[in-house]
Formats: C-alpha cells, sequence, structure tokens
C-alpha cells in the first residue's frame, strides 16, 4: 500500500458504519419477533429466512476482516479477496430487503381499521354528512360555526396524528445499502490503487 494512500481507511471507516447500521437493523428484527417467525417459516412465508441473513452478515464479516488485515499489511491480494466475498455478502443483502419489505398493502389508520374504498357510499363512512344536514347547519349561525369548530379540531387531531406517526426508521436500511454501496466503490479503487 503505497504511504499517504487513505483510500484503504475511508473504506474501513464507511466498512464499520456499515456493519453499525446493519447490527441496529439486526437487534430490531431480534427484537420485533424475527427470530420467532424465522423457524416458523415454513409455515409463515412473509418471514426472513435464516440462513440468508447469516450469509449475508457472516460474508459481511469474513470481507471485514480480511480488509481489516489489508490496511493493516499493504497484501493487495487481501483487498482483492474482501472485494471478492463483499460481493456476494451485497447480493444476499438486497435479497434481505426484498424479502424484509412486504408489498404494499391497502393503508390502515392509527385505530387499525382498514381505510374505506371507492365503492362505499359517502352516507357510510365516518365523517361525511348528508348534503341535507349539511345544508341545515350553514343555514344557521350557530351551527355553521360548530361546524367549523368541529372541522379545525379534527383536522388538528389528523395532523397531530399523522406527525406522531412520522419515523426515521425507514431511513436505517437506506443508509444500510447506499454505505455498502460507497464502501465497495471505495474499497474497489483502493484495490485497484495497489496494482
Amino acid at each position: 500500500m503505497p504511504s499517504g494512500h487513505a483510500l484503504p481507511f475511508y473504506a474501513l471507516a464507511s466498512w464499520l458504519l456499515t456493519e453499525l447500521l446493519g447490527a441496529l437493523m439486526l437487534r430490531s428484527w431480534i427484537a420485533s419477533g424475527g427470530m420467532r417467525a424465522a423457524r416458523q417459516r415454513p409455515a409463515r412465508s412473509d418471514a426472513m429466512s435464516l440462513p440468508v441473513l447469516a450469509g449475508h452478515a457472516g460474508l459481511n464479516l469474513a470481507g471485514l476482516a480480511c480488509w481489516i488485515g489489508f490496511v493493516l499489511s499493504g497484501a493487495a491480494p487481501l483487498a482483492w479477496l474482501a472485494l471478492a466475498v463483499m460481493a456476494p455478502a451485497i447480493g444476499l443483502g438486497i435479497s434481505t430487503v426484498t424479502i424484509w419489505t412486504p408489498y404494499p398493502g391497502g393503508r390502515r389508520d392509527p385505530a387499525g381499521s382498514a381505510e374505506p374504498g371507492p365503492a362505499e357510499s359517502q352516507q357510510t363512512r365516518p365523517g361525511v354528512m348528508p348534503e341535507r344536514e349539511l345544508r341545515r347547519r350553514l343555514s344557521d349561525d350557530e351551527l355553521a360555526t360548530q361546524l367549523v369548530d368541529e372541522l379545525l379540531s379534527r383536522d388538528l387531531a389528523q395532523r397531530q396524528a399523522r406527525t406522531a406517526n412520522w419515523s426515521l426508521r425507514p431511513l436505517i436500511p437506506l443508509g444500510h445499502g447506499a454505505l455498502a454501496i460507497v464502501t465497495f466503490l471505495l474499497a474497489l479503487l483502493a484495490a485497484i490503487a495497489t496494482v
């Protein structure tokens, strides 16, 4: 490794950050019952495959060990070996994302009931007022004021519920994947620089 060459260290830092985010996702998966669901995999087709997940993590750790060996020794074959191990690890990581991410289904409100479909009558949906009642309320100043107050308070409650449900958790897998690509590119450039 040429003296003063910083790419291997950048790749190592990126690799360690990627592993950290992967460990956070693994901890979250285990805490949410993912291990139990994976053991029931023949019965549950939506569960993560333990061999795929173990292969992804194992190959990444093996590649990281090779990369650390390269950084410490400067032996170019270790850099290429780390890349050779990292490529299938990234493929398995993509597989885990496609298994882990469910196909988008119908959205549910915070209470857990499904949103009404377009075929449902407006009369049966909660919060929809018949036109006759709406006209009656709008013709009376006091009832119109109550109606406006009800609408404003309902809108405020819905906004607060949406804000309370917002989460940064989806950014963790996205960051993990982006860092994996950056790590691979940095490692590839560092390995090419050894030639």
